[in-house]
Order: C-alpha cells, then sequence, then structure tokens
C-alpha cells in the first residue's frame, strides 16, 4: 500500500473516530445516569393566547426545561395543548405537579407516564398550529410541527409520536367546552315524585338479611330511572360479609330467596320504576327455576316483567359464553331485562358482548374513578361507548363518585349514573330524591 492511500485511510479513520466521539459528547443526556421517565398529556388553555402571549411562553419553559433537563415537545392548536416532557422521574413529576397547579390550565389529562430507556427529543421545542409560516419563521424555536408534510420522522417511533401525529389530525384536544361547569354549580336535590301505594305488605323478619336500594338516575330528565337491590346484613353489614357467612351448598338457594325478597321490599315500598337485580352467571345458565321464581315472585307482587333488569357479574363470569348467551335469549321472550355489571372488571369482556348484547352494560367503577384526568380511561370508554351506540346498548356510569367524573362521562353522551355523588344506598327503602344537576 502506498504512503497516500495509507495517508487517506488514516485520515479517514481519524474521522470515524472523533464522528463516534462527537455522538457520544451529543448523547450525554441520553445517558441514563438517573431514571428516565416520558410523560405525555393534554390540557386546554383558560385563555386564547395571542402570539406575544405564544413567544412569551416559549421563552418562560425553554429556559426552565433547560435548567431541569427537560426535552420533549408542546403542541397547541387553538386553545388545546399537548405536551411530550421526557427527563429524570423527580424532575418530571416536578415540573408535572406545577403544571397542574397552573390555573391557566384547565382539564389537565394525563395520557402516558412511564420509564424509558433513552430519550426521544434532543431538546424542547414547541409547534403551534395557527401560526403562519411567516411567524414560525420570525419566531425564535418554534418548530414548523403542523406546516411540514412528515414533521416525525426525527424523532423516534413509540406511542408518543403517534400521540403526536394523532393530534395533528385532530385527537386528544381539550377543549374548554367539554368541560361543562364547574365543581359545586348549578346542582340541587331533586325530588323524583310521589311513589304509588304499596303493593304488597311488609316483609317478614325471617333471614339473617335484607336489602338496600341505590337509584340510577337520568340526567337527561332529572328522573330515577331504576333502583339497584343491593343485599345488606340485618345490621347493613356488606354483601361480601353476608355472603360469606353462607356455606357453599346453601347459595343457590340464597340467590333465589334473596331475589324474591328484593322484590318484596320494593313493592312494599310502592316501586314504580325499573328494579336490578344482581344474579350471577351459572344461575343464568342452568338454573331456569331461579328465573321462574324471580317471574313468580314479580307476579304475585304486582310487578311487571319489564321493569326488572337482571344483572350479569362479568366478572363471575366462569364457563361457556354461548350456553349463557343462549339461556339468556331463552329468557328475553318473558319481557326481562339484561345488564352486562363491572363491565371492564373480569375477563369474559368483548367476547361476552360479541354473543349476548344486553340492554344495558354498566361501566366497572375502576374505570369511571378518576376518568376526567386519565386519558387511557378515556379511550376506553370511548370505545366501549361508540361499541355500544353500534348495538344500541344503553351504558350506565357507576361508582361515580365527583361531579367532575360526572361531567366528562356526560359530556361523553352517557345519561344513565349511580354513586354516591347521587345518592347512597338506602336501608329497605327507596330514596325518593337525588344529587343532581339543576
Amino acid at each position: 500500500m502506498d504512503n497516500h492511500r495509507k495517508g487517506r485511510r488514516d485520515g479517514f479513520a481519524r474521522k470515524k473516530i472523533d464522528h463516534h466521539k462527537s455522538r457520544l459528547h451529543s448523547n450525554t443526556m441520553n445517558a441514563p445516569t438517573h431514571p428516565l421517565i416520558q410523560v405525555v398529556y393534554c390540557s386546554a388553555a383558560t385563555n386564547a393566547l395571542t402570539r406575544d402571549g405564544v413567544e412569551r411562553l416559549l421563552r418562560v419553559s425553554q429556559k426552565r426545561n433547560k435548567r431541569l433537563g427537560i426535552t420533549g415537545m408542546l403542541l397547541c392548536a387553538g386553545r388545546s395543548f399537548l405536551q411530550v416532557i421526557e427527563g429524570e422521574k423527580k424532575k418530571v413529576d416536578q415540573l408535572v405537579s406545577s403544571i397542574e397547579k397552573d390555573d391557566r390550565h384547565r382539564n389537565i389529562t394525563v395520557i402516558i407516564r412511564e420509564p424509558i430507556a433513552k430519550r426521544s427529543f434532543g431538546d424542547w421545542t414547541m409547534g403551534y398550529a395557527d401560526l403562519t409560516k411567516v411567524d414560525v419563521e420570525k419566531i425564535v424555536g418554534i418548530n414548523d410541527f403542523f406546516l411540514q408534510e412528515a414533521p416525525l420522522t426525527a424523532i423516534d417511533s413509540g406511542r408518543a409520536r403517534k400521540l403526536l401525529d394523532l393530534f395533528k389530525k385532530g385527537r386528544w384536544r381539550a377543549e374548554i367546552s367539554n368541560h361543562i361547569g364547574g365543581e359545586g354549580s348549578a346542582w340541587q336535590y331533586r325530588l323524583n315524585g310521589a311513589f304509588p301505594s304499596a303493593s304488597a305488605g311488609r316483609p317478614p323478619v325471617g333471614e339473617p338479611y335484607s336489602f338496600a336500594f341505590q337509584p340510577i338516575v337520568s340526567v337527561t330528565d332529572g328522573s330515577i330511572f331504576s333502583y339497584e337491590a343491593l343485599v345488606r346484613g340485618r345490621n347493613e353489614e356488606s354483601a361480601i360479609d353476608v355472603i360469606n357467612d353462607i356455606p357453599a351448598s346453601g347459595r343457590p338457594g340464597f340467590y333465589d330467596q334473596s331475589c324474591v325478597l328484593a322484590l318484596h321490599w320494593a313493592a312494599y315500598r310502592g316501586l314504580s320504576t325499573r328494579l336490578n337485580l344482581n344474579i350471577m352467571p351459572s344461575v343464568a345458565s342452568s338454573s331456569p327455576s331461579s328465573i321462574a321464581s324471580i317471574l313468580k315472585a314479580a307476579q304475585r307482587f304486582k310487578i311487571s316483567p319489564k321493569q326488572i333488569v337482571l344483572e350479569i357479574l362479568e366478572s363471575e363470569f366462569i364457563g361457556s359464553l354461548k350456553d349463557l348467551s343462549a339461556a339468556l335469549r331463552d329468557y328475553r321472550s318473558t319481557g326481562l331485562l339484561f345488564a352486562i355489571d363491572d363491565f371492564g372488571a373480569g375477563y369474559a369482556g368483548l367476547n361476552l358482548l360479541a354473543e349476548f348484547q344486553p340492554d344495558f352494560l354498566k361501566l366497572d367503577l375502576r374505570l369511571v374513578r378518576d376518568v376526567e384526568k386519565k386519558g387511557p380511561k378515556q379511550a376506553i370508554i370511548r370505545g366501549i361507548r361508540r361499541t355500544c351506540m353500534d348495538l344500541g346498548i344503553e351504558v350506565i356510569a357507576e361508582g361515580v363518585e365527583t361531579e367532575s367524573e360526572f361531567r366528562w362521562l356526560q359530556a361523553e353522551g352517557i345519561r344513565l349514573f349511580q354513586g354516591y355523588l347521587f345518592a347512597r344506598p338506602a336501608f329497605e327503602k327507596l330514596p325518593e330524591t337525588f344529587y343532581g344537576p339543576g
């Protein structure tokens, strides 16, 4: 090899080493010396941003994020924000906490919060949909995310990249108009109306258990849509305590007798709405005599089968979906209505829904809890509701405890609610009033 070629080779090798060192130096922020996390959230600005406001926000945020070692991207479209922030766990959590307390933001919804192996962004940047190309060129630090045809090629593939693209296409935009009212606004106790006279005498006090009744309310017309019968001990012990005291061999008979007792109490209290009764899937699929006893008791207490909603506990399902759905379809000819209870809590879920379409579907309370600030729950509930709309099924949100939960669910089109926000279960009584929007 001649000296000229050797010199070229050595020079090329030095350039590769220098380039490698340069890359190592430029990626020092990616070194996982401290645990890294990535948070993606959307929110809405309380007030519209002007161009001066955008520039001010950009300057302040860039300075703060550089000091904290925060990288990511903030996108703005109108009054909607979507931000990806990544960095050391402690510092990211500190930033998110300050954002949640900032009254310039509303409807803060966390979509992703998870550990990451490395950063997807080299620094922190901002894109604003309402700026023209001229504005973008004039404001230092603003990127042209909304103006480029393919703005994501420089960002690592992953969920954050997909969410940024979805936001550009109009998803995850948290508008203030979607948040109806605020805590404590225009709520009052509402009277359901006078109950008719009792259609049965007072139930005997022979069993070690009784029932409490909790209303399911319709916020469309401010009425009580139904009551759920909840088994309780004589001293108002929980349903779990009552059932645990019953030997396994006696439970089939307990389910039959308890439904009859619930109907008796409802008739004694002058039921004029629907009544929701909980039954086990095994009872529904393999015990026709249990359903027959419910229908016989309903006739005795002058309650129409069309007033009775049998709630099948999805979380308790074990067995053949086809056998259960076939049995439920047969019972429909009697006029009985059906609901899948605690939907999302068990493993049957969508497979059960594919085999049998109930009249009602009750969202599991764990899906409802804090839904107004939990992005994954919001996406799941939107999907469930869309499926139910397509199948003609009414969704009931149960376990609603806060106005924020209620208002998010109402804005998504849900009209039937149950939970402590509206009324607590009343022992051996049908509550005549509930707390609701005025």
